[in-house]
């Protein structure tokens, strides 16, 4: 039997058992009325009113989409809505009633019958989501898991439901968890919420758990970590799982296999969902030719990638490594195998190459991340970093300024305020060359800082999840160093928010939530992996390396930054560039190729006079 046909006799039953519902309540309304003796003169009134009240109730029923909802998942909407057809057949009912027999009908039983019709539909409802909630739940069976759920919220009773009514249920929900004293001693679904997250510790040790499962949005880091050190000091072998999101919760079709999946080191973040007026960064994108520099990088490739989802006409892809480039265009047609998909293979220090690129392509949108990011190695590597990250910037600056693209946007980083590494003033001195173009071109020039990005390339998580496989150690430089971190999803959201917001001119600043110790990272690292810190995988300082700070910031004085129109991006005030920028950028083409690494960094101090590079230090016999 085909589906439609099943919906359609289904819907007519449900038609069926209201129009019972409608006879039986008005003939229950009579009934009621005269003590359940009814004489000839009122049967036959009850009688004839029967038709009319079947026409006054199951015509507003239809109209407001009784028979068009599911009913196995009704819930307070579909009961504002048979409230309101209930009123609305009530009102049609009574007027055809007094006007087919005038005065001869008994008020109370037009005020009593829409009540028990009220009953009646809602029992009828009530019957179809009790027999899939209790009749058809399927019993539990040798693999069901064990589970306690940390968050008694819509998030919470929402996994429950998916997870002990679907068939062949995977889990058992024994308990939820929840910081909020007013949840304590109550229950969701009779399932017990025994207290807050101190008492997981104690509840890992009296029962068999299977799953921790983590359903909460608000400070998600603190409740991970708190979960981690749970299972560590209660010896649980317990896997920690958790709710991506409550939307793909509910969009998931088959509530047997959510898609609950292992903590990431990205949980351990307490950081808030990126809010973004998406129309407006359709409005900047759209029908825009993009031109992406470091396409193929961590940065660049998700500034491709969330790009294509506001309908660019074109997407350039440029990168000087051609394997990077490789497998960005190769991500790219993937996921929009309609889109012009441009890879340009080549070097942004080389300016005829860029002429040929914006001559060609004509890009209205130019976002540039190509540049060395790795603080050490640029130490030891002055005048390339100088050519890649500040003059590559100029040259690309000046091409959109000279191409009249319409928006131009430097990646930066936290480095570049007070920087201590050639890397932070490369960065901040690309930086001023932007804001220099800023002033005078009509193309809107930006720049965007933000801290670390979790997972990229060379990054230290990176580098501590490589090292764990090994076995260990984990190495750090330092037990106090901090740095800001957030994920590249995150950030690449949050650039392209403030560039539809710019007007030119701008250095935003991301929001980077708090500081995050990375020994903390580093532990939490190894209890998510099931291991203990210090026992099964050792921790090793190496000592601070060239370049490093032990915390960064995101501007130099506090004063210096001021809110934006969006809550999770602030401006700083950019300095004033020199006069002779242009000049001192170009200097340095020839001076990188001729003149040594200390006349560079001196003409690099002209520019960023913040800029002080510390003294090489040791520790522990170890050169850092």
């Amino acid at each position: 039997m085909s589906p439609i046909l099943v919906t359609r006799i289904k819907r007519a039953i449900l038609v069926f058992m209201d129009m019972a519902s409608v006879a039986l309540g008005l003939t229950l309304a009579f009934l009621l009325r005269f003590d359940f003796a009814l004489d000839p003169v009122n049967r036959v009134l009850l009688y004839s009113t029967i038709p009319l009240a079947l026409i006054g109730y199951i015509l507003p029923f239809w109209h407001f989409r009784l028979y068009t909802g599911i009913w196995r998942y009704s819930s307070f909407p579909d009961l504002v809505r048979i409230i309101q057809a209930t009123t609305t057949g009530f009102v049609c009912t009574s007027c055809l009633i007094l006007m087919t027999h005038h005065g001869n009908y008994p008020r109370s039983v037009i005020l009593i019958s829409p009540i028990l019709l009220f009953l009646g539909i809602c029992t009828v409802r009530f019957l179809i989501r009790f027999r899939r909630d209790y009749i058809k739940s399927a019993p539990l069976n040798a693999g069901t898991r064990l589970a306690l759920i940390i968050g008694a919220n819509d998030i919470g009773e929402s996994l429950l439901r998916h997870m002990e009514l679907a068939p062949n249920a995977l889990y058992r929900i024994v308990a939820f968890l929840d910081d909020a004293p007013v949840q304590w001693d109550k229950h969701i679904h009779g399932v017990p919420i025994l207290g807050g997250l101190d008492r997981l510790p104690e509840l890992l040790k009296k029962r068999e758990i299977d799953d921790v499962i983590i359903a909460v949005h608000a400070r998600r880091g603190d409740v991970v970590r708190a979960a981690a050190d749970a299972l560590l000091a209660s010896g649980s072998k317990a896997e920690l799982r958790i709710v991506p999101a409550l939307s793909e919760l509910l969009n998931n079709a088959n509530g047997s296999q959510l898609k609950l999946r292992k903590v990431r080191p990205a949980d351990l973040l307490n950081r808030e969902e990126a809010k973004l007026d998406e129309p407006l960064i359709a409005r900047f994108l759209a029908g825009k030719t993009l031109l992406v520099t470091g396409a193929g990088g961590t940065i660049g490739q998700e500034l491709c990638r969330q790009s294509l989802r506001y309908g660019p006409s074109k997407v350039i892809l440029l990168d000087s490594h051609a394997t990077s480039l490789f497998y960005a265009e190769r991500t790219m047609r993937e996921s929009s195998p309609k889109m012009p998909i441009i890879p340009v293979l080549g070097s942004t220090q080389d300016t005829a190459f860029l002429e040929r690129v914006f001559a060609e392509h004509k890009p209205q949108i130019v976002m540039h991340a190509a540049a060395h990011k790795h603080v050490p190695q640029l130490e030891h590597n002055v005048q390339e970093a100088v050519l890649n990250n500040l003059l590559s910037t100029h040259n690309c600056a000046e091409a959109a300024h000279r191409h009249g693209a319409q928006a131009f946007l430097l990646v930066s980083t936290d480095k570049a305020v007070s920087p201590s590494s050639v890397m932070g003033a490369t960065k901040r001195a690309a930086e001023l060359a932007v804001m220099s173009f800023a002033r005078r071109s009509e193309t809107r020039f930006m720049a965007v800082r933000f801290g670390n990005v979790l997972g990229s390339s060379g990054s230290v998580l990176r580098i501590f999840q490589e090292q764990l496989e090994r076995g260990g150690p984990l190495t750090l430089t330092h037990p106090d160093m901090t740095r800001y971190f957030m994920t590249v999803e995150e950030a690449v959201q949050l650039i392209l928010q403030a560039c539809a917001m710019a007007a030119g001119g701008e250095i935003f600043m991301l929001k980077m939530g708090e500081p995050v110790r990375i020994l903390d990272m580093a532990r939490n690292l190894i209890l998510l992996n099931g291991l203990k810190p210090d026992v099964d995988v050792q921790i090793q300082y190496t000592g601070v390396r060239p370049g490093e700070k032990m915390a960064e910031d995101l501007a130099e004085n506090a004063g210096d930054v001021k809110p934006s129109s969006h809550p999770q991006i602030l401006l700083a005030h950019p300095s004033a560039p020199p006069k002779n920028m242009d000049k001192l950028v170009r200097d340095f083409e020839e001076l990188c190729q001729e003149g040594g690494e200390a006349e560079v960094l001196e003409r690099l101090k002209e520019i960023v006079p913040t800029f002080v590079r510390p003294a090489p230090k040791h520790r522990d016999g170890v050169r850092s």
